[in-house]
């Protein structure tokens, strides 16, 4: 096998952009004679360890199904089980580079694995978990967090069961950021989209910021038998659109909050969402929200749809960090300018083509929609200022030959983080037990 690519999850279980990303390149570097395949995890548990083998659209998959219960919880990152059968199929299918994308339900020690059997190992970030125990940099009180990774900064933010004293969660914290720091030392290389995300991590992880390469991500033009947006005719209405996942963290709910703003101040207008909304409860908050409004939820969309609804601009109010956004692509494909939060690589990216309001401010949002909308030569200064394309995926999957082809034959960094000895991570695992057991027990112990 020439290439092993390793991720959390995989078509047809879900179909989120790391998972359309790693497919995209995976076929491609098939069609260019490479034998490449996934190892995906599942979230799906099953009462032993399962590996299913399947194709997806000409792809060769791995499916490993853990055998525990709250598998996504940080505590639970590394999995003794899923390290020993990760380490089988590396000896079974011999790659020649390993590429991994996230460790979130599979086990928190693959670099090392595969590094111990001498397979070099590339990371690629596609977004903030090896600084965040919670996953997104997200806290009740601070929605884009960027306190270091540490017990002190963390042990009242992490998920938790509910029993746990204060030193068994700044142990998982500890624990959790000295794994996946070793990981990150491992590796070959250590890929991300953007350099404020590489700053972001290195600030937080603590790891130098020379061990963070930037490569643009490839993007598929999703609108190429289709013609570019026109601008807004005079005396229609302006056309706002968000699309993608709709979650409370890409700030939808503050996007509906605005457009209320905006169109008490007269300005005929429409907001269009489309994506699948993540829970039932926020979709109703939603629609609350919008009742009365000129707010059109479509649901499951495709590029012919969305470009169907005739957007003037895209929306993309975030309140989390985020580390790429293929929505900015999409959004300059079609020729429209966009309105995004100022936190992550949203506002980067967006350049002069955009502006950027203040993340989770509905006010503000709404003042940036209502310019957009009002000021023509505006307007056409965003649009004449949209960005050149990202690399198609084909000279992208050129950028990542040259990656593995510099794994295959120079050595590693020096690792910059020391090793998470085994006696350690099994301390932390008694004491899990204790703990629990103390919840099951009386006082006074076993009768």
């Amino acid at each position: 096998m020439d290439v092993l690519h390793v991720i959390h999850q995989f078509p047809p279980e879900t179909n989120g952009g790391s998972e359309s990303y790693t497919l995209a390149l995976a076929k491609l570097q098939r069609g260019a004679g490479l034998d490449a395949q996934v190892l995906t995890g599942s979230m799906e548990w099953r009462p032993e360890i399962v590996v299913d083998r399947f194709e997806h659209d000409g792809v060769p998959v791995r499916r490993i199904h853990r055998d525990d219960s709250f598998f996504d919880h940080h505590v639970k990152a590394w999995h003794p089980g899923i390290t020993t059968r990760f380490a089988e199929i590396l000896r079974e299918a011999k790659p020649s580079v390993v590429h991994v994308h996230q460790w979130i339900r599979l086990t928190s020690d693959l670099v090392a694995t595969a590094h111990a059997l001498g397979v070099p190992v590339v990371v690629q970030l596609h977004d903030v978990y090896t600084s965040c125990p919670r996953a997104f940099r997200a806290r009740i009180d601070d929605p884009a967090c960027s306190r270091p990774v540490s017990a002190a900064s963390c042990w009242d933010c992490v998920p938790r069961y509910g029993y746990e004293a204060r030193g068994e969660l700044e142990e998982g914290v500890e624990l959790f950021a000295a794994s996946l720091r070793r990981e990150l030392a491992l590796a070959h290389t250590v890929l991300v989209a953007v350099p404020a995300i590489a700053d972001l991590l290195s600030r937080t992880t603590g790891l130098p910021r020379d061990r963070y390469r930037t490569m643009t991500l490839g993007y598929e033009p999703r609108f190429s038998r289709l013609h570019k947006l026109a601008a807004p005719n005079a005396g229609e209405p302006f056309r706002f659109a968000f699309w993608g996942g709709v979650g409370r963290h890409k700030g939808v709910h503050v996007l509906v909050q605005a457009m209320a703003r905006v169109c008490a101040s007269g300005l005929p207008c429409e907001l269009h969402v489309l994506g699948g909304i993540e829970t039932e409860a926020y979709e109703k908050e939603l629609r609350a929200l919008a009742q009365g409004l000129p707010v059109t939820f479509h649901g499951h969309f495709t590029a012919e749809q969305l470009h169907a609804t005739r957007p003037h601009c895209g929306v993309f109010p975030s309140t989390c960090i985020e580390t790429f956004g293929f929505v900015l692509d999409e959004c300059f494909e079609l020729g429209l300018p966009c309105v995004t939060s100022d936190i992550g690589a949203l506002p980067a990216r967006s350049g002069g083509a955009g502006l950027a309001t203040r993340a989770g401010d509905a006010g503000s949002l709404a003042e940036a929609m209502e310019r957009i909308a009002r000021d023509q030569a505006l307007y056409r200064q965003l649009v004449a200022a949209i960005p050149a394309p990202s690399p198609n995926m084909a000279e992208h999957c050129r950028q990542v030959a040259a990656v593995y082809e510099a794994a295959r034959t120079t050595p590693a960094p020096a690792p910059c983080a020391p090793e998470v000895p085994m006696a350690r991570r099994l301390r932390f695992l008694m004491h899990q037990r204790d703990s629990a057991m103390g919840q099951l027990l009386p006082k006074h112990g076993i009768p």
